[in-house]
């Protein structure tokens, strides 16, 4: 059996299931909810029941008064919906609303794609997650000074798995460290989020995303949240690439395809030493129109040739992000 829960002040509505909790399904629907533990510890995921029935579905350790129990205050992460709902909730709506987190965090699994690229999945604890918004990057201390900010490629619905795309990089400490001494259950610390690599989710356009090499973890993030929230229009991916298996999840690109009716993907061949050339084709495809709101994730001397040939296509600031990686 399934319920309607309508969100105020936004008026978002979602479905939610007989066995989610009214955190759970928001999240899952692409809502960007606050919560900071979903064990029912913190409070952060409060909401206030303004018509319907909810149904404890667990005990909460958050002491809230009798005072706001009866002004129908509940948690989100510890109630089930026992009818349709409308609820008041806060819903973050830009980066700079969420504060910065400092936790640690554990390796769960190493996982090679093709030589030069290791996905990393790290795990935190269940009484602090990692709250972020899809495209937004942290920053993961390995200790002894080797850190760096990397996109998390995860969807924001669950933070406690996250992702992370680590290249290889030539007489790089941190990638030396991840390839070659990191290991499973090692103690990580993150600190963020950071960036504002983020959707806009009130102008619904048509969606182009620009991979260059593991930038492709920033846009990963990104269209899940899109599938997530039912984007209408269409969206297109195009991954570039200047190495061998450099594409490494292709399969995954084209499961998109098969599942999404208006979801393209291609990936273009990168020459280090001509840098436009692909760019042309971006543009002499016609996916630049000035309907269309693009997301890149690129190197900086790619996102120097972007960025002035998206202007010149007529697609000002307002339509255009750009994320330049230093190491990818």
């Amino acid at each position: 059996m399934s319920h309607q829960i309508r969100v105020r002040p936004s008026g978002h509505e979602f479905e939610i299931q007989d066995t989610e909790t009214i955190l759970e399904a928001g999240l899952r629907s692409g809502l960007n909810l606050a919560y900071s533990c979903k064990n029912g510890s913190c409070g952060d995921c409060r909401v206030r029941v303004l018509a319907g029935r909810v149904e404890a579905s667990c005990h909460a350790d958050y002491p809230m008064s009798e005072a706001e129990r009866g002004a129908g205050w509940v948690l989100g992460c510890c109630c089930l919906a026992a009818s349709d709902l409308e609820i008041e909730a806060q819903e973050t709506c830009s980066a700079d609303q969420i504060p910065e987190q400092t936790l640690k965090a554990k390796v769960a699994k190493l996982e090679p794609l093709g030589d030069d690229t290791m996905l990393v999945h790290l795990r935190t604890p269940r009484s602090k997650l990692l709250r972020f918004l899809a495209g937004q990057r942290v920053r993961v201390d390995l200790g002894r000074g080797k850190a760096r900010e990397l996109p998390v490629a995860s969807c924001p619905c669950d933070g406690m798995n996250l992702r992370f795309h680590v290249p290889r990089v030539p007489d790089d400490t941190f990638s030396e460290q991840v390839f070659q001494r990191l290991r499973p259950r090692q103690e990580v610390g993150l600190k963020g989020p950071m960036g504002c690599f983020t959707l806009d989710e009130e102008h619904r356009r048509p969606l182009l995303f620009i991979a260059e090499e593991t930038g492709f973890a920033a846009v990963e993030s990104l269209i899940e949240h899109a599938i997530t929230l039912e984007w209408e229009h269409p969206i297109s991916l195009y991954w570039l690439s200047a190495r061998p298996g450099g594409r490494y999840l292709s399969n995954y690109c084209r499961s998109w395809v098969d599942a999404l009716d208006a979801f393209r993907y291609r990936g273009l061949d990168l020459d280090p030493a001509d840098p436009r050339a692909p760019v042309q084709t971006l543009l002499a495809e016609g996916t630049t129109d000035q309907d269309s709101a693009v997301y890149a994730a690129v190197g900086p001397t790619l996102a120097a040739e972007l960025e002035p040939a998206l202007a010149a296509a007529g697609l000002g600031e307002d339509r255009v992000k750009l994320e330049v990686l230093e190491r990818i």
